[in-house]
Formats: C-alpha cells, sequence, structure tokens
C-alpha cells in the first residue's frame, strides 16, 4: 500500500515537472516555433479524439441504462 501511495504522490509531483520541462525547454528555450506548433496541435488533435471515444463511451454506458445523448453525426439509428 505505500507503495501505490509512493508512486501516485511522485506521478502527481512529476506533473508540474513536466509542465516545466515542456514549457522552458520546448516552447521558449528551443527558438523554434515550428516544434512548438507541432507539439500543440498533437496535443489538440488527441485531445479531440480522447474526448469523442469518451461521448461515444459514456452515451453507450448510459443507453444500457436508458438513458439517451445526443448524437454528434446525422448517421445512425433512426427511431
Amino acid at each position: 500500500m505505500i507503495a501505490l501511495i509512493d508512486f501516485v504522490s511522485r506521478l502527481v509531483g512529476d506533473v508540474g515537472r513536466f509542465v516545466d520541462i515542456f514549457a522552458n525547454d520546448l516552447i521558449l528555450g528551443a527558438g523554434d516555433p515550428l516544434s512548438a506548433l507541432l507539439v500543440i496541435v498533437g496535443q489538440v488533435l488527441i485531445l479531440a479524439s480522447v474526448a469523442v471515444l469518451g461521448y461515444a463511451a459514456l452515451g453507450a454506458l448510459l443507453g444500457e441504462i436508458g438513458l439517451k445523448l445526443p448524437s454528434l453525426g446525422g448517421r445512425g439509428r433512426s427511431e
């Protein structure tokens, strides 16, 4: 149990370190705005795909208990 708590606390503590490395070394220190732009665009694409997959998974789970989320597209079952 102690190992799990140490792992989680280190993981949470390292998030700040990773943000610092990302901001100082990649965006501010690289001197190459294209690489920073590519990283940011990649992160936006990953976040968008995770959000769509999460919405679909949540819709499937809620559909099992009888709730219905609005469809994102015009295709699908027409009931």
